[in-house]
């Protein structure tokens, strides 16, 4: 390759494709928690069931996108005068207002619900750790932001004091501390629910995407990248396969699953967005199928959809165990009831939007990421990119 052609990948170039990716991710959310409608009283909610059991992995997606976009961020804000602040009052203004206001609101109509405290300080994956009850159902997928805010109080520092150089290595290692956590946690016996949600555990989804990101703004490891990618992403899926097989599915609790399973998916995912990232100028399939319009609003609308799908599919999940399921002896019943919850939270999460969210990310002009730099018109699709 060139050396002249080389050029660093830098936060501020918008790349629509990683809006599909995370269009993606949350699709297969929402097909996991289908399980909440979809059961198996006949052979179309059957074949459903088994492809949302496989599902679970959408949260991976977004851990290893996050890191990705995260660490990028911080790579290219570093020189900036007020560094930390800005990342995080912008990550408050994208986070906060939503999730607070959701909480909020549920802890008022519910003033008897357990275990507050850990929800107001973000750390509810840890409560059954220390003894905190079962969540209800209706917060049980908000461990996944739990983790995201616990790798924003941690990660911006040591990517700030750290030279690019041992920033890899600490992407490399954080990777492999996870998978060795997870080893040693099949051992021990521990709760399968407890390896999926605690960060210790999740690491290596995070470090995973961070290390593409490292790595694609240095050079000679980019040219490497661009080398190896292709086939590392087919041996990384051959193995997965095999893992696959050994645990009788892609099972969020199978014993290989947890422990090389978890990180094979870790590392594919942030293949496929070297790959995308990589192919962003070109007319490449993946990127043309990742800049659907569709994938890229469910993208854009992700964090919504991810907070309101619970206060919608579980009411909707009552009123079809009440009214329809003895009678639906195809499952197609079950099948539309869940394609009438996504059209009503995809309607909450344009208001959600519109009339909420978008008002607090216009403050975000105030807190450029470089303040040399004025925010560009696309604000509000790079702030939802950056999740």
């Amino acid at each position: 390759m060139n050396s002249t052609a080389f050029e660093p990948l830098n936060s501020s170039k918008k790349l629509p494709a990683l809006d599909g990716v995370r269009g993606i991710a949350i699709l297969l959310v929402l097909c996991f928690h289908s399980g909440l409608i979809l059961g198996t009283s006949g052979p179309v909610e059957r074949f459903l069931s088994d492809v949302a059991r496989s599902c679970w992995c959408g949260v991976d997606l977004f851990f290893v996108l996050s890191g990705f976009l995260i660490t990028g961020i911080l790579l290219d804000t570093r020189e900036s005068q007020h560094h930390f602040r800005n990342f995080y009052i912008r990550r408050v203004l994208r986070i906060f207002p939503l999730y607070y206001g959701v909480i909020l609101l549920l802890f008022l109509l519910n003033p008897d619900f357990s275990d507050q405290i850990w929800y107001w300080l973000y750390l509810q994956n840890w409560s059954p750790v220390f003894g905190g009850s079962t969540p209800p159902m209706v917060v049980q997928p908000f461990w996944s932001l739990a983790v995201e805010e616990q790798f924003y109080l941690v990660w911006p520092f040591a990517i700030f004091f750290l030279s690019r150089c041992y920033t890899g290595w600490f992407c490399a290692i954080t990777f492999l501390v996870a998978l060795v956590s997870r080893c040693i946690a099949q051992t021990q016996n521990v709760d399968p629910m407890t390896i999926y949600t605690v960060r210790i555990f999740r690491l290596d989804t995070l470090s995973a995407g961070a290390l593409i990101a490292v790595w694609m703004r240095d050079r000679q490891q980019s040219e490497n990248l661009k080398r190896f990618v292709t086939p590392c992403f087919i041996v990384c899926g051959l193995a997965l396969i095999v893992v696959i097989f050994m645990d009788g599915g892609f099972l969020i609790d199978g014993r290989f699953n947890q422990t090389i399973g978890y990180s094979l998916f870790a590392v594919i995912c942030a293949l496929l967005i070297a790959l995308v990232v990589m192919n962003a100028s070109s007319g490449h399939a993946l990127k043309r199928f990742l800049e659907l319009d569709l994938l890229r609003y469910f993208g854009n609308r992700s964090y919504a959809i991810y907070i309101f799908q619970m206060f919608v599919l579980i009411p909707l999940n009552q009123l079809y165990l009440l009214y329809w399921k003895e009678i639906d002896l195809s499952g197609w019943r079950g099948v539309c009831t869940f394609g009438v919850g996504v059209a009503i939270i995809l309607v909450l999460a344009e208001i959600s939007w519109h009339c909420y969210e978008k008002q607090f990310l216009k403050l975000k002009r105030f807190f450029p990421r470089i303040e040399s730099e004025a925010d560009s018109g696309e604000e509000k699709v790079k702030a939802s990119q950056t999740l």
